[in-house]
């Protein structure tokens, strides 16, 4: 019977600490299939852009750009075949270092004629996604700089297209491998980094989701699956807000059992527990279904009634409570009898704000307890003792 948090702080953590592990081990799930979509890409721009490339050299002749290709072409195609034996940092190197190739073999090349920046950045981009944000700037910077240097190289006249530029443009070939590289690549770019994205929202949900699950379970007892101290504080706060705005009153109840200690002293902690469980729920069904119902110490509760339109409306409440705990339980072939103190104090009546309404609640509770007998009083002393003794 003894007042028990229901994540203490090592077993909180320890479940934080397990939920992230799964986050990050699905995360990395994603990342795996997302670089399997990245070579898939690739692997379709070798097989089709590459020969529609080399096509080209019916108008231009043959060129060191279209060996480049070719031996690229072939570096990919290796890769997508063999990528299952390599470890998954070793192929997202390799994609990273595909991408700088083409990249600039084609600004060094073709200048602003090719799509070789494209590759340089999507490279950041990736780099990004997989490394770090840091890194994918570090990539920006150096793309950046690999185009700038590649423009003044072309400006000062030091790097000339190997071919006649307005006969490049007017090839069927070099506009068929524009629109299947730029088509290949931004279909399987943007659809992966979709599904990352979309999978990515997903899992800040959940976890956002086991967030919420954690701090509520670590704000209930883990014994009667009510709402714990702190919890109870922050419900009463906002019922005294709601009821400045509707001018209602609220109710704070300090409910105590009356021989519980016995129980536990000559028929141990399992009956203890049991009994708290059992009159836990009966304190439960005794209220609304808006009021709330906190353990707040081993054998004592408090209960929130909000929304009363008078004070009186809270002493069938407290009638309720008091004949529902007084009720024998039944536990290893025993009838166990317990009972409740109750203090009422009433919002904004007795006071005007929650330390001093808490206070003359619990003095309230511990009148009636003096008394010897169970039942409930206000803190205002209305309702005599005499006036309610609950069935035995």
């Amino acid at each position: 019977g003894e007042f028990n948090v229901t994540l203490p702080g090592q077993q909180r953590e320890t479940t934080v600490e397990t939920a992230s592990g799964i986050v990050q081990e699905r995360l990395q799930a994603v990342r795996v299939q997302l670089l399997e979509n990245l070579w898939r890409g690739m692997a379709l721009v070798a097989l089709i852009a590459v020969p529609a490339s080399l096509l080209r050299a019916q108008q231009t002749g043959w060129l060191a750009l279209y060996s480049a290709h070719a031996m690229l072409a072939g570096l990919i195609v290796l890769g997508f075949v063999f990528r299952n034996a390599l470890a998954y940092r070793a192929k997202l190197i390799l994609l990273l270092t595909v991408y700088w190739a083409v990249g600039i073999v084609g600004v060094f090349t073709l200048g602003l004629l090719g799509v070789g920046f494209l590759f340089l950045v999507l490279s950041g981009m990736v780099t990004s996604t997989f490394v770090s944000r840091h890194a994918g700037v570090f990539t920006a910077i150096g793309t950046g700089a690999v185009i700038s240097v590649a423009g003044l190289l072309f400006v000062s006249g030091t790097l000339v297209v190997p071919f006649d530029a307005n006969l490049y443009v007017a090839s069927l070939s070099a506009w068929a491998n524009l629109v299947v590289v730029t088509s290949i690549v931004t279909y399987f770019f943007f659809s992966a980094f979709g599904i990352y994205q979309k999978t990515t929202a997903d899992l800040l949900a959940e976890i956002q989701h086991q967030s919420n699950q954690i701090a509520d379970l670590a704000a209930r007892d883990h014994l009667t699956g009510l709402p714990l101290g702190n919890l109870a504080n922050d419900r009463l706060q906002v019922c005294i807000q709601s009821a400045l705005r509707s001018k209602a009153k609220v109710a704070l109840m300090f409910v105590d059992l009356d021989n519980f200690k016995e129980v536990n002293d000559t028929l141990g902690h399992e009956a203890g527990d049991h009994v708290l469980q059992a009159l836990a729920n009966r304190l439960t069904k005794s209220v609304r279904a808006e009021d709330t119902v906190a353990r707040i110490g081993g054998d004592e509760f408090l209960v929130i009634l909000g929304n009363l339109h008078d004070r009186k409306e809270a002493s069938p409440i407290a009638e309720k409570i008091v004949a529902n705990m007084g009720r024998p339980i039944e536990h290893g072939g025993q009838s166990i009898t317990c009972g409740a103190s109750v203090g009422i104090a009433i919002f904004p009546d007795d006071a005007a704000d929650i330390a001093t309404l808490r206070r003359l609640a619990d003095r309230a509770m511990y009148q009636i307890k003096r008394s010897g007998t169970s039942g409930f009083v206000f803190a205002d002393g209305s309702v005599p003792l005499s006036d309610f003794v609950p069935d035995r």
